[in-house]
């Protein structure tokens, strides 16, 4: 697929980053986004979730989707979550952005919530899916670009916590739909997944 620049041609456009640059050690390093869904990977089942109106930029190597997206690469490779997001929002010019990770096969409809809950509220940096245990979960979230990319660059971008390097931003958490945080990081978890696919 040919890249393009995303544009971001209103105030409140929105692009997503999606990571899928990991090593999957608990999955015996095969790549896990590239795990099939019944007829689809992981990535796959989460790109093609998201609002069609949504430039996406996938940070990780590149590979055939059936959806446009343009793709980067992490300073240095396998830098970790935050050396990703640095790389997405170098591709990622819209005023509000999507964090995602690439093994949330299930988080499109989330996300979009995640949006408009942060439309709704100006005083905030970011809106985020909230994990059962009531923590944020930063990759499934919308931020604002500014304090988002401020954050970002206070901070060492390898191997740098994104709890500890966004800690500071101005979040609030939405309950999530479905089985949104889901993500797949264990056989255990795979399997879960084509259940709730089958």
């Amino acid at each position: 697929m040919p890249n393009r620049v995303p544009s971001a041609s209103s105030h409140d456009a929105v692009g997503a980053i999606v990571l899928c640059g990991g090593t999957s050690r608990r999955l015996g390093g095969d790549d896990k986004t590239a795990m099939r869904l019944g007829d689809r990977s992981i990535l796959e089942t989460l790109v093609a979730s998201l609002p069609t109106d949504w430039p996406v930029v996938c940070v990780g190597d590149p590979r055939e989707l059936s959806r446009e997206v343009r793709w980067a690469r992490e300073d240095p490779p396998l830098g970790g979550p935050v050396a990703g997001l640095v790389a997405g929002l170098e591709r990622c010019p819209t005023p509000i952005v999507v964090a995602l990770a690439g093994d949330q096969p299930f988080a499109g409809t989330t996300a979009a919530a995640c949006v408009a809950a942060l439309r709704d509220r100006p005083e905030l940096d970011g809106v985020a899916a909230r994990q059962p245990d009531g923590r944020l979960q930063p990759l499934l979230a919308a931020y604002r670009r500014e304090p988002l990319a401020s954050a970002l660059n206070s901070a060492p971008h390898r191997d740098a916590g994104v709890y500890r390097t966004l800690a500071g931003l101005r979040l609030d958490g939405l309950a999530p739909l479905g089985h949104a945080v889901l993500d797949v990081d264990t056989p255990a978890d795979l399997d879960e997944a084509r259940r709730h696919v089958r």
